[in-house]
């Protein structure tokens, strides 16, 4: 009898924790869909790539004086990757299609990425990187000639 009971104490606490990871994840996956929202509300350009498995999105970014194809201004792409329990989570970011990006602007890129990730832990991240990102491009391009 008490093997039963302890069956199924067990089995009780399994479909518990089974239920609160389910909870765990709608709530994250909840936080994601808020995130893109906030992007679309600011007016932020951006394009999803995937929902799921994992959140993906691709933004751009560039200096007032970016002219494709010219050897001035700075533009690049960043692509976010979310991990499932994202944002208690830091998300994978990638810098792509760089135009005009030195190596010594992309160390600072990266390091502003990694500082910005570290301060919001646990908060929406995508919006404070673009942000930060987008401040750092724009004293970049304040020094730059014209």
């Amino acid at each position: 009898y008490r093997e039963i009971q302890k069956m199924s104490k067990t089995k009780h606490r399994d479909e518990e924790s089974k239920r609160r990871l389910e909870q765990v994840a709608k709530f994250n996956n909840n936080l994601q869909r808020n995130e893109v929202l906030t992007l679309h509300y600011l007016g932020l350009p951006y394009v999803v790539l995937s929902r799921s498995p994992l959140l993906r999105l691709k933004v751009p970014l560039s200096t007032f004086n970016y002219q494709d194809g010219e050897s001035w201004g700075i533009a690049l792409q960043l692509v976010f990757t979310c991990p499932l329990n994202y944002p208690l989570q830091v998300p994978q970011v990638e810098l792509v299609e760089r135009r005009n990006v030195s190596a010594e602007l992309e160390l600072s890129l990266r390091a502003e990425i990694a500082s910005t990730l570290e301060k919001h832990l646990g908060l929406y991240m995508i919006v404070a990187v673009i942000t930060q990102l987008q401040l750092l491009l724009n004293n970049v391009a304040r020094r730059l000639p014209l």
